[in-house]
């Protein structure tokens, strides 16, 4: 009886030691991307706002300024808006500083009206008012802002003014409207220096002349170039999450204004684009790429509107951080408003060879001997690439129609009576109609292997393999000594 019990058990042993071994060797042959069940879902570091209490990139609301998916104000409220600005503003002393700020709303409203040429001589006045007051200079930061916004953006004789006055905004409150004033400043300095019809670099400084393969290959330059990812390569290899360990506390506001401080750190591997920080480095930029973005997506909706020179930049950044399908409607949105009167002769051709580039790595088979980063996304059909331009329409037409639907409400509210400072003027509207903003995605996270998991799976995996050869070693052993046992009984 010792002795079965003695075989079974050195069987089980051998078989838990094959089955371990087995294990072990299947586990060594696994791929990283075979390891994503067991990888947690960490934010990307651009959800920490670029300046405290501003507001956190997502790349829904690039897609959505390129398809104009978000309310526009139309004409009519922007006129209902001079009608009851001058009412207040007849109703005050001349010297009462109450006016200031009415001011403001009464040129920006004539500004969105197309009446820039009625809106700065009130800007004018109210800045040599304040000037006169002697106020202090934060006070003076939105006459600087919006007479700047209105000089720079067209030409003529005052159009330096109005840069040296945006400028000025920015010294004022530099962290205003999230820092975009900075970057206004920049876009304005590029059309003005005449480099908007150079093609060598967009409005952020981004070299329009690397390839797009070159710029998405994540992998064969990782110790060269942080383009093809939203973030540097010591974030994707972990190596930041011990400097804020409360980055990855799932319970972590990342835009609570409290915690930027101590959250801020985890900024420096964003992505950074623009300008290159050495000029024998062009793959890796000066600038996070979600601090001109949030600029650009601010000016576009509060500001000028559609822009291919803002679509462009948003194109080759988008590019960039890898988010192809994104830069590809940039592209198209660019080389349309290009096409129009907006833009210069290069850019439509420029985008449109941007777009075939993109096409051809969005075609290329997933296979093991592919660079990763041809292996990001299931490769699209011939029919799925031409259904690239029909989509991008249709998203368009969807935004367009939304923002006219917007206004013809507005207009009917309006021709009712209903004030504009009613907090219910827009809940008919948006009764039973579905949000235009575009829902985010998996593309805002990033899948994250602690360190010691995957050598806990492999435990695991060998105690399991180990366990199962014990018992198939232990069976066959008992079956052979039960065979034994049967063939003695028959000699007997």
């Amino acid at each position: 009886m010792f002795g079965r019990i003695a075989l079974l058990a050195a069987a089980a042993a051998v078989g838990f030691s094959a089955g371990w071994v087995a294990g072990f060797v299947s586990h060594g042959n696994l791929r990283r991307d075979d390891y994503l069940f067991l990888a947690e879902r960490v934010p990307l570091p651009h959800h920490v706002p670029p300046v405290k209490g501003g507001a956190a990139l997502r790349f829904a609301m690039v897609h959505d300024v390129l398809h104009e998916r978000y309310p526009r104000h139309g004409k009519a409220y922007h006129a209902e808006r001079v009608r009851v600005t001058r009412q207040k503003l007849a109703a005050l002393a001349a010297d009462d500083p109450a006016a200031f700020p009415l001011m403001d709303d009464l040129a920006v409203a004539l500004d969105r009206l197309g009446r820039d040429a009625e809106a700065v001589p009130i800007l004018d006045d109210k800045l040599r008012r304040q000037v006169e007051q002697k106020r202090p200079e934060r006070e003076l930061y939105t006459t600087y802002a919006n007479l700047g916004t209105i000089l720079s953006g067209r030409p003529g004789p005052r159009q330096n003014e109005g840069l040296a006055l945006v400028r000025k905004s920015v010294e004022a409150t530099p962290s205003a409207h999230f820092g975009r004033q900075r970057w206004q400043v920049e876009f304005e300095s590029y059309r003005s220096r005449g480099e908007s019809g150079a093609g060598k670099h967009d409005a952020l400084g981004n070299d329009l002349g690397l390839h797009v393969e070159r710029i998405l290959n994540r992998e064969l330059y990782w110790a060269e170039s942080d383009f093809g990812r939203p973030t540097d390569v010591p974030f994707s290899k972990g190596e930041a999450f011990d400097k804020v360990p409360a980055f990855l506390d799932h319970d972590t506001d990342l835009a609570d204004p409290a915690r930027w401080e101590e959250l801020r750190p985890i900024r420096e591997h964003v992505t950074k684009v623009g300008p290159p920080a050495h000029p024998d480095d062009p793959f890796r930029g000066s600038v996070p790429f979600d601090e001109p973005t949030v600029a650009i997506v601010g000016l576009w909706r509060q500001v000028g509107g559609p822009d291919p020179h803002l679509a462009l930049a948003l194109g080759e950044t988008m590019l960039r951080v890898g988010q192809r399908h994104v830069a590809w409607a940039a592209f198209e949105r660019a080389a349309r408003l290009a096409e129009g009167r907006w833009g210069p002769a290069f850019m439509a051709d420029h985008c449109r060879a941007r777009q075939a580039e993109l096409e051809r790595t969005m075609t290329h088979p997933v296979a093991r001997g592919r660079p990763a980063w041809e292996n990001v996304s299931p490769p699209l059909t011939a029919a799925e690439v031409a259904e690239l331009r029909p989509r991008f329409e249709a998203e368009l037409a969807h935004g367009e129609a939304y923002q006219r639907a917007y206004q013809e409400y507005e207009e009917r509210q309006l021709a009712a009576g209903v004030p504009l400072d009613d907090p219910h003027f827009y809940d008919r509207f948006h009764t039973g109609r579905e949000p235009i903003a575009s829902p985010v995605g998996p593309e805002e996270w990033f899948a994250w292997l602690p360190p010691g998991r995957k050598s806990e799976h492999a435990a695991e995996r060998g105690r399991a393999w180990g366990a199962v050869g014990a018992g198939l070693a232990a069976l066959f052993a008992a079956a052979l000594i039960r065979r034994r046992a049967s063939a003695r009984g028959s000699r007997r």
